[in-house]
């Protein structure tokens, strides 16, 4: 039996009610935040609300922290409101903008976005690796490193490929029982298919379909230990220090790049990012667009003067994250 939810009710009744249809039309539940907006729209009738102006007041004593209350749920509570005021803001309403509630937590790791001048120089060196008799890694790392960084793939999916998942002539890749047990086609540029190619032709012709992609001579498939070792001398050697275990770069830092260098091309292009960040969401492989909403802050860091735009765009659309989702 569907929930019945309660009305909206109060001056920004129709406005809330147009809110959360938006929001749910780009794909989000927006259960327990509808419950939120329909409490605060009762809180609005101990209020004088004229012309649906959001006043600083009003504001103010609904995002003020209560007694008891849990610094999550605050976090919540001022990030439903503050999203709505956003969106009246950009519909031309008088709508003050709450401060943000959420603190970053000491523990909480933030990726490192490499510049375009870094993974320049870091594939520079991957490229400079020299052959070895007893090893195939001058052709191996340079291809998946550039498969991590221009696909986004996680490590795992990248050593998990098999030689009947690369599709040569359509130049697409076959990502099986990824993370959240979700298969993926994934395009490939039409160099890198070359590169594919190549290093098919070199290591991988005479192998079964079932075979990995990613092999040593001696036919035991890359290891994430081996990889990241690697990464971390590969680093040194461009240039780029590292914090240490855990504090990055870390290998999975080159997909939080690819993301965030796909959002930015497309802003500076003028793609419109409700339509971006989907198809971003889809081809990273996400459980859905939440998990990928991250990358709109973080593009928006990486790229001081996409801010406004960014800023201007997105902020009502995609909620406001407490965690990291963009594994």
């Amino acid at each position: 039996m569907a929930k019945i939810e309660k009305p909206f009710v109060g001056e920004f009744r129709v406005l809330l009610e147009a809110f959360v249809e938006h929001k749910r039309a780009l794909g989000y539940k927006y259960e327990t935040d509808q419950q939120e907006l329909q409490r605060f729209s009762i809180f609005t009738l101990n209020y004088r609300v004229e012309d649906k102006v959001l006043s600083k007041q009003l504001v103010m004593d609904w995002t003020s922290k209560r007694k008891n209350e849990s610094a999550k749920r605050w976090a919540h509570r001022c990030s439903d409101l503050r999203q709505f005021a956003l969106y009246l803001q950009n519909l031309g309403y008088d709508a003050f903008i709450p401060p943000g509630c959420h603190k970053v937590n000491r523990g909480e790791y933030i990726p490192y976005i490499f510049t375009h001048n870094e993974i320049a120089r870091f594939l520079q060196v991957v490229d400079s690796i020299k052959p070895h008799p007893l090893s195939n890694k001058h052709a191996s790392y340079p291809l998946l490193f550039r498969l991590l960084y221009c696909c986004g793939l996680r490590i795992s999916e990248a050593l998990r490929l098999k030689i009947s998942d690369v599709d040569f002539d359509k130049g697409v890749l076959f990502i099986r029982e990824s993370k959240f047990g979700k298969d993926r086609l994934i395009p490939i540029s039409a160099p890198l298919a070359n590169m594919f190619g190549r290093y098919h032709a070199l290591f991988n012709r005479n192998n079964a379909p079932e075979d990995y992609y990613f092999r040593n001579k001696n036919g035991t498939p890359l290891t994430h230990d081996r990889i990241y070792k690697v990464y971390r001398a590969l680093l040194w050697k461009t240039g780029i220090s590292h914090g240490g275990k855990g504090k990055g770069p870390r290998l999975h830092d080159l997909r939080h790049v690819f993301c965030v260098h796909s959002l930015a091309k497309q802003v500076k292009a003028g793609i419109d990012l409700y339509v971006a960040l989907p198809t971003l969401s889809t081809y990273v492989g996400h459980s859905s667009i939440t998990a990928t909403q991250r990358y709109v802050r973080l593009t928006a860091e990486a790229y001081p003067e996409l801010l406004e735009k960014v800023s201007r765009t997105c902020a009502y659309v995609f909620p406001e994250v407490t965690k990291d989702e963009t594994d």
